[in-house]
């Protein structure tokens, strides 16, 4: 046998293996700052509230990254198995438009990564959080529960980032800690929080959420009404879910006569009135898509929060 001959079967894994980077890059390379860099937020704020050693992040930190990234690598294959034609549309560079993939291949793709996904997870014992993110992302995506607001954004979206949290967590811990109620409280309503607010990015494809037959807010209500109700939101209920949160977490004295927690409340209460103010004032799908953003900034500016109050 060649020495030529003996490195193909390594160079043919090694471009399989490279091939299968680049469209999983593809497929979640929309939501590394909407997923993959909160989901290390939490990793890294679980770290420091436990006083966890420096010298052993390394290891952990490989583990929080590629949870991270089958996290959402499984959710974005069904989430674009769902939506081609409206990607057409308005994402013409996603893989499955492009070529780079068949639905067929996808499909086959989603199960295999969804099964090592479960596996994963019965490695780092969190199993049931594991099958729980595969129902509600097959729910969603594969199930007609993305194609209404309130199924994807408070219910799916709330318990993905509730699953989310707590897995993150999880792999922070020292060997002999647990997740306390206080904290489990928290994760809740921080995941509340996150997905009553998520809403707003519908704003900005109604062309293509009507082409892909979905019932967003401002398709059931209209533009304009779903703004309005949108600013009220943001004005009074999003701002005192999140100070809920932080009662978790502090005292209401302290709240308001401690300057680090006086200050994140006043910067949250300022970003959610930006957002119910731009709501009204800014309408076009860029201006929308800026909006969107002011939120996810503060959403994962708040992921620290559990170590400062």
């Amino acid at each position: 046998m060649s020495p030529a001959y003996s490195f193909k079967p390594v160079l043919f894994a090694c471009r399989t293996l490279q091939r299968e980077l680049y469209i999983a890059w593809k497929f979640i390379d929309n939501d590394i700052w909407d997923t993959i860099l909160p989901s290390l937020m939490i990793f890294f704020t679980g770290w420091i509230y436990h006083g966890r050693s420096w010298a052993e992040l390394p290891l952990p930190f490989l583990t929080s990254l590629s949870y991270a990234v089958l996290y959402i690598y499984t959710f974005c294959m069904g989430n674009q198995l769902d939506g081609v034609e409206e990607d057409r549309l308005n994402k013409p560079y996603r893989p499955l438009v492009t070529g780079l993939v068949t639905v067929r291949e996808t499909y086959r793709r989603f199960w295999i990564y969804n099964i090592l996904y479960a596996l994963y997870g019965l490695l780092l014992g969190t199993f049931w959080y594991a099958i729980a993110w595969i129902i509600v992302s097959c729910y969603l995506n594969l199930g007609g529960g993305s194609n209404h607001w309130a199924t994807k954004n408070l219910v799916g979206m709330t318990l993905g980032t509730f699953i989310l949290f707590n897995v993150q967590w999880s792999i922070a811990l020292p060997a002999d800690a647990h997740i306390g109620t206080n904290l489990e409280v928290y994760f809740a309503l921080m995941s509340a929080w996150a997905g009553f607010a998520l809403p707003i990015q519908d704003l900005r494809d109604m062309a293509g959420d009507l082409k892909g037959g979905r019932r967003t807010l401002p398709i059931v209500v209209g533009d304009t009404r779903a703004r309005w109700y949108l600013c009220i939101h943001y004005l009074i209920f999003l701002p005192a879910t999140f100070l809920c949160a932080m009662l978790t977490q502090d005292s209401l004295h302290d709240i308001f006569s401690v300057a680090v927690d006086l200050i994140i409340f006043l910067i949250q209460l300022v970003v959610h009135w930006t957002v119910a103010v731009r709501l009204l004032l800014f309408r076009s799908p860029s201006a929308d898509h800026k909006t969107y953003h002011c939120y996810v900034l503060l959403f994962v500016a708040s992921i620290p929060m559990a170590c400062l109050l």
